[in-house]
């Protein structure tokens, strides 16, 4: 089954639960309730916002998306043989209608080709985050390994707090902080308890602590439709709001034809189905340029764009140039 299509025949008196309390999650609430559905959030921590909660373009909404919507907090979603249950305080629920809004998953270190040691001392970016909401810090001396919008906001976090901080990228980026940007890629790590020392490509550095901070979108449980970092590998709070507009139009559709969306390229596009009642596309290409929907060229300029979709087609292709 696709994404998208698992809510075709939701009604307006059934629930539909969502997964995850972050933007993505509590505005998809907001545009769902304002549709007249009943709706449930629940989020496995025990505050809302998700990693936007660092971002201060983000904060303020999140705060009055959190006053006007009930979340279950500290509520586990789970597999229950074929079924999503969601496991909370109150005893487990099964989810016959659901959305997946669980945000990005941080790589491993396999997974970065990351060898020696495996020390104490290494977070994956949520760890650090959770610790940093607690009033705790992960280190003292603390690399951070990937260069976005909310790994640079957690570095400027942490320099507040007098930690030394470095920054590891891959690629040249710029700090609005003077943060230090090493760039390369993490090789090796040393530390007998503790960690110690963190190899990149070209040089050395010592740290007692290292911040995965690259992120996968990534959703656990792909029967059910998934918004925000789930689906898409973006950073800008507005495109989250956009993906959860356009996915609250496509799930009160009551028609119930599809067309696939096929992408080509170093794009992203959401939603992956549409239906009649949706004619625009969420279009992710970072640096912006052009892309061609169908046979039709259009211009992002900035990371995104949403773009009406022309014509019938099925599949409807969206390609980078």
């Amino acid at each position: 089954m696709a994404r998208g299509e698992a809510l075709e025949k939701t009604e307006k008196g059934s629930t539909i639960h969502i997964i995850g309390a972050g933007l993505a999650g509590l505005s998809l609430a907001r545009e769902l309730l304002d549709r007249g559905y009943s709706v449930r959030v629940a989020e496995t921590r025990d505050r809302i916002g998700g990693i936007s909660i660092l971002d201060p373009e983000a904060s303020g909404l999140i705060e009055k998306l959190g006053s006007e919507i009930s979340v279950s907090l500290q509520s586990t979603a789970t597999r229950l043989g074929e079924r999503v249950a969601i496991i909370s305080s109150t005893g487990v629920e099964g989810v016959a209608k659901g959305v997946s809004a669980t945000g990005f998953r941080v790589a491993s270190p396999i997974e970065l080709g990351i060898v020696g040691d495996r020390p104490a001392g290494v977070y994956p970016f949520h760890a650090a985050l959770d610790l940093l909401i607690a009033g705790l810090s992960p280190g003292r001396v603390i690399a951070i390994y990937g260069a976005n919008r909310y790994s640079l906001l957690l570095a400027e976090k942490l320099a507040q707090h007098g930690r030394k901080i470095y920054v590891i990228s891959s690629n040249p980026v710029r700090s609005k902080k003077d943060l230090e940007i090493l760039v390369g890629r993490v090789r090796e790590l040393k530390g007998s308890q503790r960690l110690s020392e963190i190899r990149l490509d070209n040089n050395t550095i010592k740290a007692d602590t290292l911040v995965i901070a690259i992120f996968k979108p990534w959703n656990p449980f792909p029967e059910l439709p998934s918004v925000g970092h789930a689906s898409l590998e973006i950073y800008d709070p507005k495109a989250l709001l956009e993906a959860s507009r356009l996915l609250a139009i496509n799930l009160g559709c009551e028609e119930q034809a599809r067309r696939r969306v096929k992408v080509q390229g170093a794009i992203q596009a959401f939603p992956e189905t549409l239906t009649p009642c949706l004619r625009e596309l969420l279009v992710v290409k970072p640096g912006g340029g052009e892309v061609w929907i169908g046979d039709r060229s259009y211009s992002i300029e900035g990371d995104y764009a949403v773009i009406r979709t022309p014509g019938d087609s099925e599949p409807l292709v969206v390609r980078g140039s």
